[in-house]
């Protein structure tokens, strides 16, 4: 005698592949029904309205608070929606703002610069601008390789106000510093107290982008590196 378990199971065939998709298709198809929207919610009320016994009435109040609940929700949805869409254009818009950069020199605060020094031809120098304090009598442009050994040390004008420095990349001991990165200080004496002055560097912008993290639009430079586009101070 055969037991109907196993011819049952024996009947039982593994789905297509076509089979199978059109059973998650369906599937999702019901998920989606189980959700509201805003017709389906609107035919509801108007169905229970119809179907009420007229003797005793349902609370008016519990409709508008049912409705109201409802377009909250939708407002706050589409207002999200909204809010996404505008966040992508503007950042879009962002980008094409900052590529009109691309090409041009700028100038941001830092201490720490790139040089490059190609196969053939002359590296580009090293600008940028301090402001020197009032009552100095000295000023003095300081320049270390990355291990912090000193490379080149030069004298600046000492007047008060905005004043540019340019390195162009000798060296103390009369030769011509390599690639590398190099920090740069400027230091001036004012009374008996020898003050390290923020200084900015000018560099060149080769390319634009924007922080995944933080979504801020960030520049590719040849000698600051990657700086933000709130960190410019200046475009020349």
């Amino acid at each position: 005698m055969l037991d109907m378990d196993i011819v049952n199971a024996a009947m039982v065939r593994q789905r297509t592949p076509e089979e199978a998709a059109a059973a998650a298709a369906a599937k999702a198809a019901n998920a989606k029904k189980t959700e509201l929207n805003q017709e389906d919610f609107l035919t509801l009320m108007i169905t229970q309205l119809k179907h009420q016994d007229p003797f005793k009435p349902m609370d008016p109040s519990q409709y508008v608070g049912q409705l109201a609940q409802f377009s909250s929700v939708a407002g706050l949805s589409d207002i999200n929606k909204n809010i996404s869409e505008l966040t992508s254009s503007l950042r879009g818009n962002q980008v094409l703002d900052g590529a009109s950069l691309i090409g041009r020199t700028v100038i941001a605060e830092g201490n720490e610069v790139y040089r490059y020094v190609p196969e053939e031809g002359e590296a580009m120098p090293t600008q940028g601008a301090v402001q020197v304090p009032t009552g100095a009598s000295s000023v003095q442009l300081v320049v270390r390789d990355s291990a912090g050994t000193l490379v080149r040390t030069q004298a600046m004008e000492t007047g008060a106000g905005l004043r540019g420095f340019t390195w162009d990349g000798s060296t103390d001991a009369g030769g011509s510093a390599p690639s590398g990165t190099y920090k740069i200080e400027v230091v001036a004496r004012v009374g008996e107290r020898n003050l390290s002055l923020a200084t900015s560097v000018a560099a060149n912008v080769s390319s634009v982008a924007l922080d995944p993290a933080t979504g801020a639009l960030m520049l590719d430079t040849d000698s600051l590196g990657e700086i933000a586009m709130s960190d410019i101070e200046r475009v020349l």
